[in-house]
């Protein structure tokens, strides 16, 4: 199969039109854009990502659960793991009680040491609206407003 390379702006409205709820095609690359692309992104890029495809995302689906898990810069992190005594660091990010590199995996609980937030990835100036009444909002674990429950976003 041939490779297409686009440029970032060409990849944020691809992924503006297989946002959830979509065909079984459009959510398989929105899982690769979390998956895959979102390794090739500077740290611009993701939060440009995040904000732009993030802000009504319904939260009642789980990729879209998951794009705010994996793009949410606030939700990045770094496990410290001892595995076969040699430590490792490993980035990751919390979604759905555990912490995953990717969808699919997660790290085994085992071998964590700790984990403290990424600081490559600075989100700390962010303040959150909620993205369906366009007001500040209470977060809950998952990214989501308390009240509607859907994906709370920076402002």
């Amino acid at each position: 199969m041939s490779k297409f390379e686009i440029d970032f702006f060409e990849l944020l409205f691809l992924a503006e039109v297989c946002k959830p709820p979509r065909p079984i095609a459009r959510a398989m690359f929105f899982q690769d854009l979390c998956d895959n692309h979102y390794h090739t992104m500077s740290a611009n890029e993701r939060l440009q990502m995040f904000e732009f495809i993030g802000k009504d995302l319904n939260l009642e689906y789980e990729d879209a659960r998951y794009f705010i898990a994996r793009f949410n810069p606030e939700n990045q992190y770094i496990a410290i793991c001892f595995i076969n005594k040699n430590k490792e660091n490993i980035p990751c990010f919390f979604y759905e009680g555990k912490y995953h590199i990717s969808k699919n995996q997660s790290i085994n609980e085992e071998y964590i040491k700790y984990v403290t937030k990424n600081k490559m990835i600075d989100g700390s100036s962010l303040k959150y609206n909620c993205s369906k009444n366009k007001q500040h909002c209470v977060m809950r674990d998952n990214y989501s407003c308390i009240k509607c429950k859907f994906a709370v976003l920076p402002m």
